[in-house]
């Protein structure tokens, strides 16, 4: 199993160096720098049912405590992203852009990521989703917190700042506890795969979210993250036996 949790801080540390957070580090108004902030609002709606389906589908009543008590610690995230895109675009955000051309691959991206949340899964890989997508946020927020507090008007950021960091690093105890967990297991070489492919798939379909966020013209030619994988389908089972 460290083989994964290995294999999940590699890729966060390969999203590190998307173009993206290049732009963050420009000189600028807060507003021209975090431009392309609003196009992650499908996300950021549908990240809260990520959590909710995968919970639910949870063999082992106990891990699917802990993860609904994790979508609690989430919750009010979305309402602090919007009154942010708010303020960065000067005007209320509206809901129906999400469904607009330029948020297409935020969509895309979005769709792919909640289909593994509806598969058939081991539990373990349940867990693994789940700090998948919270290595994603802290190569996202570590880098916004750096970012001035407020706008040039003068109104405070609470998605994009230091604020949402905070929140971020009270979920280090939740995650503890499932890397833990986690490490007193072994996987067959089988399920190993599966869990190493569900990382990559998830980060392709984040590689590609953020690809979506520059001009066409400014997008990679080529795109080597977003390959399809096939995906393997174990049976779910309980953490309570373990294959090993």
């Amino acid at each position: 199993m460290r083989a994964v949790l290995n294999h999940i801080t590699e890729r966060q540390n390969r999203f590190a160096e998307h173009h993206v957070f290049d732009g963050l580090q420009q000189d600028g108004p807060l507003e021209q720098v975090l431009a392309f902030a609003p196009r992650l609002a499908f996300w950021v709606m549908s990240f809260q049912d990520v959590l909710r389906l995968n919970a639910q589908r949870m063999q082992d009543p106990e891990l699917a405590m802990l993860m609904l008590r994790h979508r609690q610690e989430e919750r009010g995230h979305d309402h602090w992203f919007f009154e942010d895109a708010a303020q960065l675009m000067g005007r209320p955000f509206n809901l129906t852009e999400p469904w607009g051309r330029t948020h297409e691959a935020t969509r895309d991206a979005s769709y792919a990521i909640l289909a593994e949340a509806m598969r058939p899964l081991d539990d373990r890989l349940r867990i693994i989703l789940v700090l998948t997508l919270e290595s994603t946020s802290h190569a996202f927020f570590s880098r916004t917190a750096n970012l001035p507090q407020t706008l040039s008007q003068g109104q405070s950021l609470k998605y994009f700042s230091n604020h949402h960091m905070e929140a971020e690093e009270q979920h280090e105890v939740f995650e503890e506890q499932m890397e833990a967990m986690l490490l007193g297991m072994e996987l067959t070489p089988e399920l190993r795969a599966e869990a190493i492919a569900l990382v990559d798939r998830v980060y392709a379909a984040f590689h590609s979210m953020f690809d979506g966020f520059q001009p066409e013209s400014q997008r990679p030619a080529v795109k080597p993250e977003w390959r399809p994988q096939p995906a393997v389908t174990s049976s779910p089972a309980l953490l309570a036996s373990p294959a090993r």
